[in-house]
């Protein structure tokens, strides 16, 4: 079969698929145009739906025979067309006279095969350039099917979702799950069940270039959560995690429903992966006129009135339309209620709702985050991975809250703090984030007597929520990434606000003190932090041995405390020891070796409160001066590097 033959009978083959398709999905969808179909009825329709998509998987494999053909032609056509060139430019000698060369017949024979050759060729090249508009013709109708397909889905979701609602006892999940598993199953002779089990485990399922994941979207008023097939890239995905630090994310999202089991949904993300470089273009969108009509005027109030970009106030004005007319929507009957007692329509009130929750920073659209943290992307070769930073931007800022609500257990909004003091939290950056996140709160000391310099911020600092907060921290984590710090803009305004108050994002904390080190000299921490470290670790001795002991001075010695300390004067070593210790952990053992030494030599080791006696006078430059007096150089808290799991420091 010639390529154009092979070309017509795809066309047409997909063609005729795609008509006869259109027909029955119009019919189809009609069933919904008053109420809906009964419970049955509703059966069948899923099985009409996994029917469609199971077909479109063999248009699928139609398209691509048809690309892999022309490629692979493409390629033979043109090294013919270039081997023809080059034979029939050789200097081939003739046989003239005879016995010289090749005869002239011959060449002659040659020669006119070559034409011959030549002719097919461009007969082969005038078919190769028909398939871009074969291709075209093909994506107009599969695109149609695609829409109305996707039109009937929303439809179905909708009916079950009531069905759902109202306990049908013929819509459960089982039931569909049983009738969609006779669909045709992409991954072989796996079960709905067992598919679904490799969904949840991470990394997913391996297909081609991306792993498929199962994501559960849960619903506010329905048992059931929806579905959706998320399709990630293999490279940024881990073994037990979902995203790779310093790897571009690129995700494909399948569609949600409630009515398609795992294999349907799989089906789908296979033919969305398969065809992501072909174009599809669906019909123009069917949009409400009305919504067409108002877009302007609501535009122009969301960006004047509430400071939104065109981008932020598109989106908010997409969310306003969506809860106006949506009667089912959690927040409809209070939009109602509003619009009445202001006189404004039900589509005025709701994107004065948006405006206003964005205004007060209960909004995080992606275009503001596309605007705060990627704007330097835009207009580069680079903007086309703003989508997937983007995503993962809120995928690390999802898991921080979770961290956060799970360490701090309930949240309260008006003072933004924890029911937990994270503190003492397993994970130490949560302390900084909590003390940042509270020091935004009206009641607040800090924020009620917030310096004249940062008046102009006091509007982003009252709309600084949790979730925006969690955005912020997360940005700043993935600005440390080597490989992504090129691609983030990281610029909180907040910024001199937080570092004002010692609890910047560069800024450690150490038992509940702000270590700033001194930034002009290079130096990580100040010799007043670390005697403040000092004075802080022989303070929280005292009390455990007074109660413990009847007197810090009474003879006999009384019994160790809970940390071994026998008197007073183990106090000073013990507490250099702590001291020495946190030091390691906050800044490394390469910072340990190179500085350790040097501490050890400090002048205010030693001393208890500066007015300990201690028979001669204590030396407050050696916390081993009484142990040293009373010959207990031997003692479990005599400070020496190498001790008490204490490494020597190197000095390098």
């Amino acid at each position: 079969m010639g390529l154009s033959k092979f070309i017509s009978v795809i066309v047409t083959s997909i063609t005729k698929t795609t008509f006869k398709f259109n027909k029955t999905l119009d019919v189809l969808i009609s069933q919904f145009k008053d109420s809906c179909p009964t419970s049955p009825e509703l059966l069948n329709l899923i099985k009409q739906k996994n029917y469609i998509n199971g077909a479109l998987v063999a248009i699928e494999k139609k398209i691509e025979n048809l690309n892999s053909v022309a490629q692979t032609s493409e390629t033979l056509v043109g090294a013919m067309s270039v081997a023809t060139t080059f034979i029939k430019q050789l200097p081939i000698p003739t046989s003239f006279p005879p016995g010289v060369g090749i005869p002239l017949s011959i060449i002659n024979t040659f020669s006119d095969s070559l034409d011959n050759l030549g002719d097919i060729i461009k007969k082969e090249e005038g078919s190769l350039n028909a398939v871009p508009e074969a291709l075209e013709a093909i994506s107009k109708d599969v695109g149609v099917v695609i829409s109305k397909l996707k039109e009937f889905g929303v439809a179905l979701d909708v009916c079950l979702q009531k069905a759902l609602n109202n306990n049908d006892p013929l819509i459960t999940q089982t039931v569909i799950n049983s009738i969609n598993a006779t669909t045709g199953n992409i991954v072989g002779i796996l079960s709905n069940e067992a598919l679904e089990k490799m969904l949840l485990e991470p990394p997913g399922l391996l297909y081609g270039d991306y792993y498929l994941r199962l994501n559960f979207i849960t619903t506010d008023n329905f048992s059931f959560d929806k579905k959706q097939i998320i399709a990630q890239n293999k490279e940024s995905v881990l073994e037990g995690d979902y995203y790779q630090p310093g790897v571009i994310v690129e995700e494909l999202l399948g569609d949600e429903s409630f009515s398609s089991s795992n294999i349907v949904l799989v089906d789908e993300m296979k033919w969305l992966i398969d065809t992501k470089n072909l174009y599809f273009p669906p019909p123009p969108p069917a949009e409400d006129p009305l919504k067409a009509l108002y877009r302007d005027s609501q535009l122009t109030i969301l960006m004047a009135i509430y400071q939104a970009n065109r981008e932020e106030a598109e989106e908010l004005y997409d969310r306003a339309w969506d809860i106006s007319q949506n009667p089912e929507h959690p927040s409809y009957n209070t939009l109602v209620e509003k619009a009445f007692d202001n006189s404004r329509t039900l589509l005025e009130q709701a994107v004065a709702n948006e405006g206003y929750e964005f205004e007060d920073g209960d909004r995080v659209l992606n275009a503001t985050l596309k605007r705060r943290f990627f704007a330097d992307l835009v207009g580069t070769d680079k903007e086309n991975s703003i989508p997937g930073l983007i995503s993962q931007l809120k995928q690390k800022a999802k898991s921080y809250e979770t961290l956060a609500l799970d360490e701090g257990g309930d949240y309260n909004y008006t003072s933004k703090t924890f029911n937990y003091d994270l503190e003492n939290s397993t994970f130490s950056k949560l302390y900084l984030f909590s003390l940042r996140l509270s020091s935004t709160s009206p009641n607040n000391y800090m924020f009620q007597n917030i310096d004249s310099e940062f008046i102009p911020i006091e509007k982003e600092i009252k709309a600084r929520k949790l979730r925006w907060q969690v955005v912020y921290e997360s940005a700043k984590e993935m600005k440390l990434i080597p490989t992504l710090n090129p691609l983030i803009t990281f610029n909180d305004p907040l910024n001199s606000y937080f570092a004002s108050n010692d609890i910047g994002y560069d800024t450690l904390v150490i038992n509940g003190f702000s270590i700033s080190g001194n930034p002009s000299e290079g130096t990580e921490i100040t010799f007043s932090e670390i005697e403040s470290l000092f004075d802080y670790e022989l303070s929280e001795i005292t009390p455990n041995y007074y109660f413990d002991n009847a007197s810090p001075n009474s003879t006999p010695i009384p019994d160790a405390t809970p940390n071994g300390l026998t008197a007073n004067y183990d106090w000073p070593a013990y507490s250099k020891y702590q001291v020495f210790f946190t030091l390691i952990q906050t800044f490394g053992i390469s910072w340990y070796n190179k500085n350790a030494q040097t501490i050890s030599d400090f002048s205010f080791w030693g001393g208890l409160d500066g007015n300990q006696s201690g028979g001669g006078g204590l030396n407050y430059s050696n916390v081993n001066y009484q142990l040293i007096a009373n010959e207990l150089s031997d003692a479990q808290w005599y400070f020496e590097f190498g001790q008490n799991n204490l490494p020597i420091p190197t000095g390098v």
